[in-house]
């Protein structure tokens, strides 16, 4: 008998101790969100398994599959782009009042918002290009109305599901298109937008500012002061991949119990869960190394070559960089984090930055169900420090890995990806039948919140 493991990509759970109940909106009944998964998406539950093709039987090649072929043939996303302002405005933390920026107002970000195909092509679009816009757009996509926005989400019976892009990525992604043509299409039919980091999908800067690991603020911004004040009523699901499932981790974790009650729950995909941890496994690894680092690098300063103007005042060390390339060693990605990222956010260096801007640290506050897909053969991330302890204690979380699937790559034996249909499948269960009930817990059953602890970056437990 021959075995076929080796094309075998079997699945595992990582569960909370005491894990937040749903009650039914119907019987009343109450289940766990692992419970929940085994009835709706049983492909994510322990123990389940699926086959990947035999050309495509490592993490290596998953991922290599998903860099090469352009996926042009499949997954046909259609966008109405909206440039957002972000306005000078400010939110509270602690009583603190802060912007949401530091440019006083000359920020944007690209909205993409997902449409039916009949609404294409439109030979008008280009009118509404505001003057900023200087990039042709990217795939399906063309400018939005903006007296037709409302409209887009004025159906509160749909709710809304918002993507995060990977690290130089953005909506016209195939991993993002995969998910997206499955769950705004019959039979689950959410409304789906993309929010694409500054600079990324064609996207033009307004302001000297691009975007990092650490930066939540357009995501925030977006919640509190776009979504939340024209669509009240809307229930948001959220997803990030890689370096936006890090975004998404980190806001949730920052915004904690004080999270806007619209959000009904996130999936964080392919995430680099300690930054440090996965910096250091690129390097350590002969193609990490020399094949993504150096891409990932490329990647990022042929962003910083597109959108560097003079007239934006960007940080003295992009002028002198542009002055003198050759004065500078730029060929990996740690490098880019740390003559660029890491300066332009206020930090002093690459590593900083990543300890700064590593998730795992904030998945203890987060208060809305989160669910995380990894892959433990992730040539990017790595496995080391998937967040197990964290989720053990926190009973929003559920973590789900996979043996085959590499970085954002999870194809079949067919060629198709793995998790659009039952992720689709959980969402569409959790928003249509069941609601969090967070009486089901008590402050013993939560994480221990260290501010009460730790301050001024030092103990002060009873000291205070």
């Amino acid at each position: 008998m021959v075995t076929v493991n080796w094309l075998k990509s079997t699945i595992d759970n990582h569960l909370p101790d005491k894990a937040i109940k749903f009650k039914s909106k119907t019987t009343g009944e109450s289940s766990t969100l692992n419970e929940i998964i085994n009835k709706a998406a049983p492909e994510f539950a322990k123990g389940s398994s699926f086959y990947v093709n035999p050309l495509l039987c490592s993490g290596h090649l998953q991922t290599a599959y998903t860099a090469i072929n352009n996926f042009e043939s499949v997954d046909h996303v259609y966008y109405k782009r909206r440039i957002l302002t972000i306005e000078n405005k400010t939110y509270t933390v602690g009583g603190d009042k802060i912007k949401y920026d530091r440019w006083d107002g000359e920020s944007t970000v690209a909205l993409d918002y997902v449409q039916p195909k009949s609404f294409f092509p439109d030979p008008d679009h280009e009118k509404f290009r505001p003057e900023s816009q200087i990039a042709d757009l990217p795939p399906r996509t063309e400018y939005l109305d903006p007296s037709l926005e409302h409209g887009i989400l004025a159906d509160d019976s749909k709710p809304l599901l918002i993507a995060l892009h990977g690290l130089s990525g953005g909506s016209y992604e195939s991993y993002i298109r995969a998910f997206l043509a499955t769950i705004s299409e019959d039979p689950y039919n959410f409304d789906a937008m993309v929010l694409n980091s500054r600079g990324c999908a064609k996207h033009s800067i307004t302001s000297p500012q691009l975007y990092s690991g650490l930066w939540t603020n357009d995501l925030r911004y977006l919640i509190n002061e776009h979504i939340r004040p024209n669509w009240p009523n809307k229930r948001i699901y959220l997803i990030g991949f890689s370096l936006g499932g890090a975004i998404l981790a980190n806001y949730l974790g920052q915004e904690g119990s004080s999270v806007y009650s619209g959000i009904k729950g996130a999936t964080v995909v392919g995430t680099p869960w300690d930054f440090p941890d996965s910096a250091h496994h690129l390097r350590e690894s002969i193609i990490g190394h020399n094949i993504y680092s150096p891409t990932m690098c490329q990647n990022l300063l042929r962003l910083l070559n597109q959108h560097y103007d003079s007239h934006l005042q960007f940080d003295t060390i992009v002028s002198e960089y542009k002055k003198n390339p050759t004065n500078y060693e730029i060929s990996r990605l740690k490098q880019f984090d740390d003559v660029f990222t890491s300066k332009l956010f206020g930090l002093n260096n690459a590593e900083e930055y990543y300890r700064h801007a590593s998730p795992v640290q904030r998945l203890l506050k987060v208060r809305v169900p989160v669910i995380i897909l990894s892959s433990l053969d992730d040539p990017i991330t790595g496995y080391r420090s998937l967040p197990v302890g964290e989720v053990k204690l926190n009973p929003y979380t559920n973590l789900i890995t996979t043996t085959i699937g590499g970085h954002l790559g999870w194809f079949n034996f067919t060629g198709g990806r793995w998790y659009p249909g039952p992720l689709s499948r959980l969402y569409s269960e959790l928003d249509k039948n069941w609601e969090i009930d967070n009486e089901s817990l008590t402050e013993e059953d939560l994480p221990l919140d260290i501010d009460k602890a730790w301050k001024h970056d030092r103990i002060v437990y009873g000291m205070l």
